[in-house]
């Protein structure tokens, strides 16, 4: 049985920024903060964390609290034993209580399922799916970085939006207003400008998954490529979660919850998906998150203590969530 006194932080820490929440054992949100990227692979350790205390600051300037009995991160980039270390040893002056350091997408798929078994598949400027079953069992599909692989997240479409663009240019694929959407964003006076902004200049994988707006927008213009890409998209992430469904055994009404920007897009990126989905679960659920990742930080703090996450718990939660300028 947990004590009815002290409070709990969560953090969901990635390559585009950084999120936290206090809260009391009760489940009781008291503010949230926010902070800088804190991917390490892309920003490095000092500067992960260095985000890190920026947001917990903030959160703790607001009600006052700097001291934790537990508190979890949900940090991009910390798969491996060696990078969580690197971490914790750099956050060692924060009086974080017992401290846990997971995947960002553990903390996504407890934000979006309330700590219950379903996949959470994260499409956000990269891409992973992540899910639990009843025993506790793990397991991913995706997320392998940009280089290697993210298919179906905002840079897997911004990069099929420049190359849709270029095959107009050349005459090896058909017209799409894709060429001058890329061109306008990017603000080049042509698309030969492309060759100096990777090559030359560096253009950032953020900059790149930015560009999976406009495929939204030319999409929902009626844009035949621009269609075909979210289309594909959907695809890929609905293999990812089919595949993570079959690896945990899921069936029934289980969640698979649509996690990151990439689900607003459009309808045929979800019809895509949730087509591919439901040959391999059709009875499941797909829904959007309760919750932030930065909440389901919080919630695998709590249950690190023994706090039971219950339907009383996760209604304390939203009702505070939402007092302290919260989305759910």
């Amino acid at each position: 049985m947990v004590e009815d006194e002290g409070f709990v932080l969560g953090v969901d820490g990635g390559g585009s920024g950084t999120r936290c929440v206090i809260a009391h054992v009760s489940g009781r949100v008291l503010a949230r903060g926010e902070g800088g990227p804190s991917n390490p692979l892309t920003a490095g350790f000092d500067a992960a964390a260095d985000a890190i205390k920026e947001a917990v600051e903030e959160a703790a300037r607001r009600c006052g609290v700097r001291r934790f009995r537990a508190s979890c991160m949900g940090v991009a980039g910390t798969d491996r034993p060696s990078g969580r270390e690197a971490l914790r040893t750099r956050l060692s002056d924060l009086d974080t209580g017992k401290l846990i350091i997971v995947s960002d997408a553990a903390s996504a798929l407890a934000g979006a399922t309330g700590c219950r078994p379903g996949v959470a598949v994260v499409a956000g400027t990269g891409s992973i799916a992540y899910g639990v079953n009843e025993r506790g069992e793990t397991a991913r599909a995706g997320g392998w970085g940009w280089r290697l692989g993210d298919e179906g997240s905002g840079y897997d479409i911004g990069r099929s939006a420049i190359t849709a663009a270029l095959r107009a240019h050349d005459g090896r694929g058909p017209p799409t207003t894709l060429t001058e959407k890329v061109k306008a964003t990017l603000d080049l006076g042509d698309l030969n400008g492309l060759i100096d902004r990777f090559y030359m200049e560096g253009i950032g994988s953020g900059e790149v998954a930015a560009l999976a707006t406009i495929v939204g927008e030319a999409a929902e213009e009626g844009d035949g490529e621009a269609i075909k890409i979210l289309e594909r998209a959907g695809e890929e992430l609905g293999l990812a979660a089919a595949s993570v469904i079959r690896k945990l055994g899921l069936e029934g009404g289980f969640t698979v919850a649509q996690t990151g920007g990439v689900f607003n897009l459009g309808e045929p990126l979800r019809s895509s998906f949730e087509a591919v989905v439901r040959r391999s679960a059709a009875g499941c659920s797909i829904s959007p998150p309760l919750f932030e990742p930065a909440v389901g930080s919080a919630l695998l703090a709590l249950r690190e203590l023994g706090v039971d996450v219950d339907g009383g718990l996760l209604e304390r939660v939203e009702e505070s969530y939402k007092a302290v300028g919260g989305e759910v």
